[in-house]
C-alpha cells in the first residue's frame, strides 16, 4: 500500500482543515508514493521515536505531536531535527502527524470515553469535551478512576467537589479553556497547568486534575484501532515513553 493512500485515510478522517492554524499537521518528511508494509504510530516525533521505527523496519511512522511544528533554521545532522531528518530519509521512512486535526475530531472523545461517560458534548470551543458519568463518585474515588484510567504515576489536583458526576477534558495544554466549564462541571481534565489554573479552580468551586499532556498517549491504541479496519499493513503500538520522571 502506498503512503498516500494510508494518508487519504487519515485525512478521511482528520480533515487537515481541522487543523489550528498555528499548527503544522500532514506530511512532515518522506515521499508520498513509497510503499508501506509496516507503519509504526507513537505519540511523539522525537529521536527515540524514528530509531524505534528503523529497527521495526517500517516504512511510515504516524506521530500525534508534529516534527515540523518549531521552525527549522539549518539542518544540522549533528542536532536532534537534523538528525531525525537525515535518519527518516536515509532508512525511507515516511513521517505524517495529525495534531489538532485529530484533536478537533477525536481525542477528547477517546479520553472520556475511557472514563466511561454518556451524552457527550462539545464545548464553546469545540475541542474540549463535557459529558456525565456513568456513575457519580466521591472526589477521592474520582481521582482513583482518573488515575487508573489514564495509567498516570503521578498527578497533582487543585479545588474540590463533594461529588463528582458532570466531567469536561481537554487533552494536551487545555487549561485556559477551563472558564466555560464554570457551573456546568465538577470537575475538569487536562495537561500543563499553571498556579493561576489551580487559584481558579479553587475559587469557582470546581476540582481541577492535571492529567499531564502524556495522557494523549491513548491515540496511539485507538488511532491502531482505527486504521486496522481500513488499511491493509501491519500496524504497530510505539512505546512513547514519558518525559518526565517522578519521585
Amino acid at each position: 500500500m502506498k503512503a498516500k493512500e494510508i494518508i487519504a485515510v487519515m485525512e478521511k478522517h482528520f480533515p487537515l482543515s481541522l487543523q489550528e492554524e498555528w499548527d503544522k499537521c500532514g506530511l512532515q518528511i518522506g515521499q508520498i508514493e513509497t510503499e508501506v508494509s509496516k507503519i509504526m504510530i507513537a505519540l511523539n516525533a522525537d529521536l527515540q521515536t524514528i530509531d524505534e521505527a528503523i529497527r521495526n523496519q517500517c516504512q511510515m511512522l504516524i506521530t500525534h505531536h508534529p516534527f515540523l511544528l518549531d521552525p527549522i533554521v539549518n539542518i544540522d545532522q549533528d542536532d536532534f531535527m537534523g538528525a531525525f531528518i537525515f535518519k527518516a530519509i536515509e532508512h525511507h521512512i515516511v513521517v505524517y502527524s495529525s495534531h489538532t486535526a485529530l484533536d478537533n475530531v477525536a481525542m477528547n472523545e477517546w479520553l472520556m470515553e475511557a472514563l466511561g461517560v454518556h451524552d457527550i458534548e462539545r464545548g464553546e470551543d469545540g475541542i474540549t469535551r463535557i459529558a456525565t458519568l456513568n456513575q457519580p463518585m466521591t472526589m477521592d474515588d474520582f481521582l482513583d478512576h482518573v488515575q487508573t484510567t489514564y495509567h498516570l504515576k503521578h498527578f497533582q489536583y487543585a479545588g474540590h467537589a463533594d461529588m463528582v458526576r458532570k466531567v469536561a477534558i481537554c487533552g494536551g495544554s487545555g487549561a485556559d479553556f477551563m472558564s466555560q466549564f464554570y457551573g456546568k462541571a465538577d470537575a475538569y481534565l487536562t495537561g500543563d497547568t499553571k498556579y493561576r489554573h489551580a487559584k481558579n479552580a479553587v475559587d469557582h468551586h470546581m476540582l481541577l486534575v492535571d492529567i499531564h499532556h502524556h495522557a494523549e498517549n491513548i491515540m496511539v491504541r485507538k488511532l491502531k484501532e482505527l486504521l486496522e479496519k481500513e488499511v491493509n499493513v501491519e500496524i504497530i503500538e510505539g512505546s512513547s515513553p514519558d518525559y518526565y520522571h517522578y519521585r
